[in-house]
């Protein structure tokens, strides 16, 4: 990896990540203590840690959500050895935005991933890098080449497999997004899991802790589940339309995703780090299935695009069953990752906020947190599929109320998602006082998180209170 750019400082963030000196900690420390202090930390070993994002899956086709048919089993256990949250959201219906969000713990307007096949900058500090910084030894295996190597998103990691194999692969593009492609395009979730295990067990560390993301990419188009997912979901009708065996394909490649999530879980017991295993489960975004006449994502951020299914699980440390309905944000991963483990950062570095207090039951989230949500900017006369779409769209959920910007290029939205959950009526007109404040409180995010990345550091004091009495940050 390239050195990080030195902006603020005689040190950069990676010097600082490297000695430690992020969080504040040797303030008011004398040197003994400061060495008394890192020495107990060495010795005491940190948990190991499984990130797994199945790409484009809807928190209300899992069963663990309470869905009528059982895609996601082993998620329905898990769930129940861990805790869930019932109102999570992607920051964006894209899988390259919303795993950069996942990744740094910055908006995509502070990142600046805000389509596919941009990459991250190294200027922005990742979790692997946190993490690895801290003495873990760091793997991925990724489905898709949405998330190759290429676009940044492997910074920080030792083992990146992102290597697709052209004859397994279900897609065969030679370009996209202007990049050539030249090895296949995904791999299918046997194939994932598979590699997945097999890092863990030949090429694991025994004394240091591991962190491994791994990456589904199967819930997404083309749908072409395996047996026997494809005939368990497909519509017992007799004569079902194109559209009904469509979505029980999609169905099925939910469960496939599941039943390989629960043979890479059962794996962990077999090697006996179960019981010292973090382990946290989501999805980068959901899917139109005709709601709002559309399939496919990347066009809408209504609540089918964008709200996602969020696990965690650790024996022993977070209990079992919990169940969180406050409403919260993929830019909440990495702080609340690294303070489950104990790894306490400059909160400065983050836009999301740390949720390990709220899952050990410590304190109550807070109901009305605003949720913000963006949608990638599209030239005019673009089309996805069949939609027609053009500019920009940024939304906010506070509370009932969501409100969707269409930024002069859209209609602008209001709905009270508390008597219209399928946001059918547009109440923009019937509620302009409340249009109003939600499009300020969207004006004063962009104004305070807006390319963060380049001004870290140099947050006043101003800006600092502003954003904690909106709650952005604790």
């Amino acid at each position: 990896m390239g050195r990080k750019k030195n902006l603020h400082g005689s040190l950069t963030r990676r010097e600082m990540l490297k000695y430690g000196l992020y969080g504040g900690l040797s303030a008011g420390l004398s040197g003994s203590l400061w060495l008394s202090g890192c020495a107990k930390r060495h010795r005491e070993k940190k948990p190991n840690i499984i990130f797994i994002s199945i790409d484009t899956t809807r928190r209300d086709r899992c069963s663990v959500y309470g869905y009528e048919r059982d895609t996601t089993p082993n998620l329905r256990v898990f769930a129940e050895q861990g805790a869930s949250f019932d109102l999570a959201y992607a920051p964006a219906p894209t899988t390259g935005p919303s795993h950069a969000t996942m990744f740094t713990s910055l908006y995509i307007i502070a990142h600046g991933v805000w389509k596919n096949g941009l990459k991250l900058s190294p200027e922005c500090d990742t979790i692997a890098e946190h993490l690895s910084a801290h003495g873990y030894q760091t793997a991925a295996v990724v489905g898709s080449f949405v998330l190759d190597s290429k676009f940044g998103y492997a910074q920080g990691f030792s083992f990146y497999d992102d290597n697709f194999d052209l004859a397994k692969a279900t897609k065969r593009p030679r370009y996209w997004r202007g990049h050539r492609v030249d090895k296949g395009f995904d791999r299918r979730a046997d194939d994932t899991t598979q590699r997945a295990i097999s890092w863990l067990k030949k090429q694991l560390v025994p004394d240091r802790p591991f962190f491994l993301f791994v990456h589904y990419f199967d819930p997404h188009m083309s749908y072409d589940p395996p047996e026997p997912f494809l005939s368990q979901f497909a519509p017992a009708k007799d004569l079902p339309t194109e559209l009904e065996k469509r979505f029980g394909k999609y169905d099925g490649e939910i469960a496939f995703a599941d039943h390989e999530i629960g043979k890479l879980l059962e794996t962990l017991g077999q090697m006996g780090v179960e019981e010292d295993t973090l382990v946290v489960i989501t999805a980068d975004h959901g899917e139109g299935l005709m709601e709002h006449d559309h399939i496919g994502h990347a066009v809408n951020i209504y609540e089918e695009a964008v709200r996602i299914p969020l696990l965690f699980r650790w024996p022993n440390h977070i209990p079992q069953g919990r169940v969180l309905s406050a409403p919260v944000e993929l830019v909440d991963l990495t702080p609340t990752i690294l303070d489950l483990v104990g790894i306490r950062p400059n909160s400065a570095l983050f836009q999301g906020q740390s949720l390990v207090s709220a899952l050990r039951g410590k304190t109550t989230p807070d109901k009305n947190r605003p949720v913000f949500l963006h949608r990638r900017y599209y030239n005019e006369g673009s089309r996805v599929g069949r939609t027609e779409v053009r500019g920009e769209k940024f939304g906010i959920r506070a509370g009932a109320w969501k409100y969707i910007d269409g930024q002069k290029k859209n209609p602008n939205e209001l709905f009270d998602l508390s008597a219209d959950p399928q946001e059918l009526t547009n109440l923009y007109t019937a509620f302009p006082k409340k249009a109003a404040e939600l499009a300020s409180q969207i004006e004063e995010w962009k104004r305070l998180h807006a390319r963060a990345y380049s001004v870290r550091g140099k947050i006043s004091e101003e800006d600092l209170q502003r954003l904690k009495s909106l709650g952005y940050i604790e």
